[in-house]
């Protein structure tokens, strides 16, 4: 363990000498994590700046100082993360004793919300992903949450990579990158919040590079580079936060005839950042352009999807409303480093008003055609989002920054924090949503299909 002010207060207050220095600093956090459970999963700097403590901002790099000087051999591993690694090392071998399955499943189309299975009739598990396309074969990768069911304290299990030659079977190839089970310090510890991956070919070194984001207390990436698609991949950067912002979700994309890469993240949930990445794609050194500047939750644009079409550049991005599905926002700009201008929710004819009840992660082209798929998960599908469901959420997230213009009643707040529980969602049974991205007047639209299959659009 590692101690600091990025810990979680529930870490932190396992540890009496940690506590001790919390009380001797911010006297006020304590109370306030020990009354809400929701407070304890946050970090100690993160609920120290929420509680607008008037001494916050001056003891936080006393309390960091005397908390490192904690980081000792004897802390290195606390009782609770001793355990915790014994159970989840019991749980990968009892993984790995499994008898493998047969390739018996196939399917002749794709079924937008459905269960997704792969050729060996289990849910594909490649959660916040993409798709990347090489020699003939589509490689489909994302977080693995076959074990995330909400109780285990488990956020995501590696990350995995399928691959399909027709976009509709998938074969499982394991882990891209696997978890950490060792490390309670390691970005791919199971318990670390691990979110959207995204992997490109750089033209300047021929070598793949897998940028992934951490979202929680350390709101930063991690980088990773190999030399083949399918790794293996060697860390480059465990905790990187470009600009020295707090980094949420992001897409990477590269000029087709410059092969100058490009990276888009949500920038301290206040505006939507590009930065030009290095030569090398492991890091961004230039800020180039800031786009949906100055807006808070839920109005905050996150999980941004990058693509070209016709010579203009394209936006698809969603709102910050947790795992809660919103509407989405598509925008353009007549280059990767300019500012997007919005053009309205992409979804036509969603009575959901939720994107059809999904996020968008990625959106890609079917390799030789002009056919773009836009890449979605249904992270809640226990929970179908309709147009009411979708209004409480909004004022109700809305009403915390701007009270006199949004307003949610006691019952509203129960019903969005109930849909809404990061850390205890059941993300195993989460579906996917693929649908075709068109161009029509200038604006990219997605429509509603119950099945379809790439080789008939």
């Amino acid at each position: 363990m590692r101690y600091n002010i990025q810990m979680k207060m529930a870490d932190l207050l396992e540890n009496a000498q940690a506590a001790a220095a919390l009380d001797r600093f911010l006297p006020g956090l304590r109370p306030m994590a020990e009354a809400n459970p929701q407070a304890r999963g946050l970090s100690v700097e993160q609920l120290a700046r929420y509680s607008r403590l008037p001494q916050a901002a001056e003891a936080l790099p006393a309390l960091d100082a005397a908390l490192q000087a904690l980081n000792t051999p004897e802390n290195a591993i606390s009782p609770r993360e001793a355990e915790e690694i014994a159970r989840f090392q019991a749980l990968d071998a009892a993984d790995q004793a499994r008898a493998p399955k047969p390739q018996t499943h196939t399917q002749n189309a794709i079924y937008p919300g459905r269960p997704w299975l792969d050729t060996k009739g289990e849910r594909i598990q490649a959660h916040g992903g993409a798709v990347i396309y090489e020699d003939g074969v589509y490689y489909w990768y994302g977080e693995n949450k076959e074990h995330t069911d909400g109780q285990n304290g488990i956020w995501t299990w590696g990350i995995k990579v399928y691959a399909s030659t027709d976009l509709m079977n998938w074969e499982d190839h394991g882990y891209l990158i696997p978890p950490v089970l060792d490390d309670p310090d390691a970005p791919l510890y199971p318990t670390k919040r691990v979110d959207r991956p995204h992997l490109m070919r750089c033209p300047a070194t021929g070598k793949y590079v897998c940028w992934i984001k951490l979202s929680g207390p350390e709101a930063a990436f991690t980088i990773w580079q190999a030399d083949r698609l399918l790794g293996p991949y060697t860390m480059v950067e465990a905790l990187y936060r470009p600009g020295d912002h707090k980094a949420g979700d992001f897409d990477l994309v590269a000029d087709a005839e410059t092969g100058k890469g490009y990276l888009y993240f949500d920038a301290d949930h206040n505006a939507l950042l590009c930065m030009e990445l290095t030569p090398d794609y492991l890091h961004a050194d230039r800020e180039a352009a800031r786009s949906y500047p100055d807006l808070h939750p839920p109005f905050t644009r996150e999980g941004p999807a990058l693509f070209a079409q016709g010579g203009k550049k394209y936006l698809l991005t969603s709102g910050m409303t947790g795992y809660v599905p919103n509407r989405s926002d598509s925008a353009a700009c007549a280059s990767w480093d300019g500012v997007f201008t919005s053009l309205g929710d992409p979804h036509i004819d969603d009575a959901s008003c939720a994107s059809f009840n999904s996020q968008i992660s990625k959106v890609f082209r079917i390799e030789g055609t002009d056919t773009l798929v836009a890449m979605a998960d249904r992270w809640l599908p226990d929970i179908p989002v309709d147009a009411r469901l979708a209004d409480v959420f909004t004022r109700v997230v809305a009403s915390a920054y701007e009270p006199d213009k949004y307003q949610a009643t006691e019952a509203e707040r129960r019903e969005m924090y109930a849909a809404n529980r990061l850390e205890t969602a059941n993300t195993s049974i989460a579906d996917y949503v693929w649908l075709p991205v068109t161009i029509e007047n200038g604006k990219p639209c997605i429509r509603w299909l119950d099945a379809w299959a790439p080789d008939s659009l």
